[in-house]
């Protein structure tokens, strides 16, 4: 992966969660719920598929 499509990537998962904030707000749900979601979607296992490693 490219450093710009790193870039883009970390900038994407950043606007995912600050619209999450501000969406559980109105729901009535925890941040943190939110922000696990979109982890999870952006994990290896997700639909960002991003490989972790230990």
């Amino acid at each position: 992966m490219s450093i710009n499509a790193g870039l883009l990537l970390a900038g994407a998962l950043l606007l995912l969660g600050i619209a999450s904030s501000k969406f559980s707000a109105r729901l009535g749900v925890p941040v943190l719920v939110l922000f696990l979601s979109v982890g999870m979607l952006a994990g290896s296992e997700g639909l960002g598929r991003i490989p972790f490693e230990n």
